[in-house]
């Protein structure tokens, strides 16, 4: 019976694991990258077809072309919708996070030998991901990615030579299948299994120690061959490569999205993932365990990949971490060998770490007595569900649907809450960033500068404002002051304003 019980090696990730999963839960929606999707999976749940054009803002031909790629990821989080609400979509999120983080701690057990290393590995994975928690269709890529990190990992540290282990690779082409129409990060998958492929050759080639038999390479070739076979099963075929690249050089994306650009050490997780490059330095220059090839491009290519976008940080974590709890044990070579008691003691810890974590989900987390500055955060008590973000304008879309009509100029994040609440009301801008030429998106920064704001909203046409008084201040004081505009509404961060004289 004891053999059933956790050890006390396993508390260690354990408590990271749930600090995580208590994180995570409670981290609001924003309007962003959520209700347009949101939509576009109803869309296709009710029209039984994926959608190929822009549908949604009056600033642009109704028939202008768009592509919605991630369109299986857009229709399952409309599915949990439909079936549990906004609070199983939200609950979903944390499942599928949680689940990638754990496999990624089961990653660096593996690479270490030691529950103890995979623990801090764990911690620096998951602190550099804290930006990348929202809910939208990114979270499938989580446990996708850990999924293929993981099988490859087990596949060569099992020297090719466990039968369950070889086999278990055959899941990564259906995986792909899945991956490649739920969200754009399935390139990852093709890089992971590319990296290990090469890594791996090489490191045969060169016969360097623990190198796999050549039937052992090639058999991972095989996988990889078949997983970039598997990217055709999507409507548009190879098609859908041109898409992600086009999307990664994406001008307006590139230069006005935050989460495009280099990280810069502000923010906890931004300098989690700098302590993180310090920690490798050092680990690198003191660990009597050398890089693989397999590990070096891992390294490189994740770190090139980070540096390159905050949004690509996350997945740096979880893919180079595992390996620096291994050059760690180099380094602590009894870590994997300490006493580690299987006792009834243990269990009750981990339910006790658990217990916040299962709290604070959606249905219940309203009660949980957190800190009021937390509560000022979200919208508290609304029939839409839980931990909605205040920059959400819930109060701004009942006054619109019973105050309809307008040019509509918005702001960026209330357009894709109103593309869901009220697709009626078309936008001037929504996050489809790429959708929108550049000039119109620069038109749109000057505009809520309040520079220019005049002039630029009579080339458009516009009569109507929704605003956002913390993300917009400049425009809403040059309003205020400006006798061609009155004030319609002023909600908790939103205002609308209307033309003096249009009615």
């Amino acid at each position: 019976m004891r053999r059933y019980f956790p050890s006390t090696a396993h508390l260690w990730p354990l408590v990271v694991w749930a600090g995580l999963g208590f994180y995570i839960s409670l981290v609001p929606l924003p309007p962003n990258d959520f209700w347009w999707h949101l939509k576009i999976g109803e869309l296709i749940y009710t029209r039984r077809t994926i959608p190929s054009t822009q549908m949604f803002a009056w600033s642009l031909s109704p028939d202008a072309p768009f592509v919605y790629g991630a369109w299986l990821g857009e229709l399952l989080l409309y599915l949990l919708y439909r079936l549990g609400g906004l609070n199983l979509v939200t609950f979903a999120r944390n499942v599928l996070i949680l689940a990638a983080f754990g496999l990624v701690g089961w990653g660096a057990r593996i690479r270490s030998g030691s529950w103890r290393l995979a623990a801090p590995a764990l911690a620096l994975a998951g602190g550099m991901s804290l930006n990348n928690l929202v809910v939208r269709p990114q979270i499938w890529s989580f446990p996708l990615f850990a999924i293929y990190l993981l099988l490859l990992t087990r596949y060569v540290y099992s020297g090719g030579a466990c039968p369950r282990d070889r086999w278990a690779l055959l899941a990564l082409p259906p995986l792909m299948a899945l991956w490649v129409n739920a969200h754009g990060a399935f390139v990852l998958g093709l890089v992971l299994v590319g990296i290990f492929v090469v890594g791996e050759g090489l490191r045969t080639l060169l016969r360097l120690p623990e190198s796999l038999p050549w039937r052992a390479v090639g058999w991972l070739a095989l996988i990889g061959a078949l997983t970039a076979m598997a990217i055709l099963a999507n409507p548009r075929g190879v098609g859908i490569v041109a898409y992600v690249a086009d999307l990664l050089t994406d001008r307006p994306s590139q230069a006005l999205v935050v989460e495009w650009q280099s990280p810069t050490p502000s923010g906890i997780p931004n300098v989690v993932f700098y302590i993180s490059i310090l920690v490798l330095i050092l680990t690198l220059a003191y660990a009597r365990r050398r890089p693989t090839p397999t590990d070096a491009l891992l390294i490189v290519g994740f770190l090139w990949l980070a540096w390159s976008g905050m949004r690509y940080v996350v997945w740096y974590g979880m893919a180079v971490m595992p390996v620096l709890a291994q050059m760690w044990a180099s380094l602590w070579p009894r870590a994997a060998t300490l006493p580690a008691r299987r006792n009834a003691l243990n269990l009750v810890l981990v339910l006790l770490l658990l217990i916040p974590v299962f709290l604070v989900q959606p249905w219940w987390v309203e009660r949980v007595p957190l800190p009021e500055t937390y509560w000022k955060l979200v919208w508290r008590g609304v029939p839409e569900g839980a931990l909605i973000g205040e920059e959400n304008p819930l109060d701004a879309a009942e006054y619109l649907r019973a105050h309809p009509g307008g040019r509509l100029f918005n702001e960026m994040g209330y357009g894709s809450y109103l593309i869901w609440a009220l697709p009626e009301q078309r936008v001037f801008v929504d996050p489809r960033v790429e959708l929108y030429p550049f000039e119109q998106w620069e038109d749109y920064v000057r505009i809520s500068g309040g520079v220019r704001y005049n002039e630029l909203l009579d080339q458009y046409g516009v009569d109507r404002i929704l605003l956002d008084v913390e993300l917009q201040p400049e425009l809403a004081r040059a309003l205020a002051d400006d006798p061609r505009w009155e004030q319609e509404f002023a909600g908790r961060r939103a205002q609308v304003w209307r033309r003096v004289g249009e009615r």
